[in-house]
C-alpha cells in the first residue's frame, strides 16, 4: 500500500514539532503500538526529508532494520536560494522570470506580503537546527538522489531554474534550488549513473519530483528509473 502525507509545509519551519508528529503518525500506519516504523520505504523530497530526519532525531518516531529512508534533493545544509525566492517576491525589479517561477511554486506568502513562507525561511543555511543534521541523516538514509544541472530535463521549469541558479551564483553545481554539497551526506560516495545506491543525477530540483519522468539520453539523466529500480523485490507499504 502506499501513503501520501497532506500537510501544511508552507506556514510551518520544518522542525515544527506537530508537522514531525504528523509525518511519523503517517509513516508508523493505524494501530501501531509504539514509535518504531517497520517494513516501510519513507520516499522525501526536498524539505521533506529535513522534516523525517529531524523527526528521528528528536525520537518522534524510528526506522527499524526493515524499514529505508530515500531522500531525494535534500538541502541538508540549507540553500542561499531561499534568500533570492524572498527578493523574488519583494523585488519588482527581479525579473519576470523569478515572480513567475516564485508564484508557480507558490513561494510567496500572500499573508506577509514581500516574505516567502516560513518554510523557505528556515533553509536559510545559518538556521540553527541545521546544526548535526547532515551528520545523523547519513546514518538513516538507506538511498539518496541529488541534481546537479539548473536546466535538468527539458520542461517548462527548464529556464527559469536555470535563470535562478545564475542569478543565486551558487559557485558550484546545483540543482537550480540547492546546491550539490548541500545535498550530498556525508561520508557516501556518490556516482552519476542510475543503479548507484547514492546517485548525482544531471536533473534540477523540480526533476526529483520526477513529474518530468526520464531524459531520453545519458545514465545520470534517469530519476524515475533510479527510483523504479530501489525495491524491485520489495513489497513493503511505500510512504512518500
Amino acid at each position: 500500500s502506499r501513503t501520501y502525507i497532506h500537510q501544511d509545509t508552507l506556514t510551518r519551519a520544518w522542525d515544527n514539532v506537530e508537522l514531525q508528529h504528523a509525518v511519523c503518525e503517517a509513516a508508523l500506519g493505524e494501530g501501531s503500538n509504539d514509535t518504531v516504523i517497520r517494513n516501510t520505504v519513507f520516499f522525501a523530497h526536498s524539505m521533506g526529508n529535513l522534516i523525517f530526519a529531524d523527526a528521528l532525531r528528536q525520537k518522534a518516531c524510528s526506522l527499524d532494520a526493515s524499514s529505508h529512508f530515500v531522500s531525494i534533493s535534500a538541502p541538508w545544509y540549507g540553500s542561499k536560494a531561499s534568500q533570492v525566492l524572498e527578493e523574488s517576491c519583494s523585488n519588482s525589479s527581479a525579473g519576470e522570470a523569478f515572480h513567475w517561477l516564485a508564484n508557480k511554486l507558490h513561494r510567496c506568502d500572500p499573508d506577509r506580503l514581500g516574505k516567502v513562507f516560513l518554510a523557505y525561511e528556515s533553509l536559510h543555511p545559518a538556521y540553527p537546527a541545521f546544526e548535526g543534521l547532515a551528520e545523523f541523516a547519513a546514518q538513516q538514509v538507506s538511498f539518496a538522489m541529488c541534481g546537479h544541472s539548473p536546466y535538468g530535463l527539458t520542461s517548462v521549469y527548464s529556464a527559469a531554474m536555470e535563470g535562478l541558479a545564475r542569478a543565486i551564483g551558487f559557485g558550484e553545481k546545483n540543482d537550480g534550488m540547492v546546491p550539490l554539497s548541500s545535498c550530498l551526506l556525508p561520508g557516501k560516495a556518490y556516482d552519476t549513473h542510475w543503479q548507484s545506491a547514492f546517485y548525482s543525477a544531471g536533473i534540477n530540483h523540480i526533476d526529483g519530483t520526477l513529474r518530468s519522468g526520464d531524459g531520453s539520453l545519458g545514465s545520470s539523466r534517469q530519476p524515475s528509473q533510479w527510483v523504479s529500480s530501489l525495491f524491485t523485490k520489495h513489497t513493503e507499504t511505500v510512504l512518500v
